[in-house]
């Protein structure tokens, strides 16, 4: 009797272990600040992005020197997989889409009737901020 109950105990503990590794990992987060460089007919342009999700949706800025500030619509956060457009004051729109790996988001784009890449990776909180300092 008490060969059966280890065997029991054993192979549910067992059970146990595979239905917890058998899940599929929680998806990382896209929430925060990046720094962003766009790729585009030999042409590299930095700048910045803040995300913002609620569930599958997302939302945010962008914004380059080239392009100024601009919002992110109907944009979506599945299987770290990120799509949207970015809409801009005085820039045509810009279609992307990308997949979050290792800590990096990279993907490809469209605008202009032009399509490059893009790879943006978390802006660092110990990055030191430009301030503007008055000497004495």
């Amino acid at each position: 009797m008490s060969r059966i109950v280890k065997t029991i105990g054993i192979s549910g503990v067992l059970y146990c272990a595979l239905v917890v590794l058998a899940q599929p990992a929680a998806p990382a987060s896209i929430e925060g600040d990046w720094t962003v460089t766009f790729t585009i007919q030999g042409q590299t342009v930095p700048g910045r992005m803040a995300f913002h999700a609620d569930g599958d949706k997302l939302s945010g800025t962008v914004e380059t020197t080239h392009t100024g500030r601009g919002t992110l619509q109907g944009g979506a956060w599945l299987q770290n997989k990120v799509t949207a457009i970015c809409v801009f004051e005085n820039h045509e729109a810009i279609a992307l889409a990308g997949e979050l790996r290792d800590g990096k988001l990279a993907g490809t784009f469209r605008t202009e009737g032009m399509d490059g890449t893009w790879e943006a990776l978390r802006a660092s909180a110990a990055q030191p901020q430009a301030k503007n300092l008055k000497l004495r």
